[in-house]
């Protein structure tokens, strides 16, 4: 509830999808800027993961470490907003 928190008051909009295999291609098609999702599984981000890197998005755990299949977090954004999401998550932590 912290992270969110802390984007909802940063930021224009926080939506749920519900979806995060949707939020990653939302993200690599531009119709959302960034996707935080906490505690997920590699099956439901694996293909999105690929779809966001090939867009150019960066696609990181939560720790800023490059998202693997070990990873239990993912972070989804558009480069130019990047550093500032991490900078926002840092401080919510």
């Amino acid at each position: 509830m912290g992270i969110t928190a802390a984007l909802a008051a940063e930021i224009e909009r926080v939506r749920m999808f519900g979806s995060a295999a949707l939020d990653l291609v939302w993200v690599a098609d531009g119709s959302t800027d960034g996707c935080v999702s906490l505690s997920n599984k590699t099956w439901d981000t694996a293909a999105g993961v690929v779809i966001a890197r090939e867009s150019g998005a960066a696609v990181v755990d939560l720790d800023g470490s490059p998202h693997n299949l070990d990873s239990h977090s993912t972070i989804a954004v558009s480069r130019p907003l990047e550093a500032g999401l991490r900078a926002l998550l840092g401080r919510s932590m």
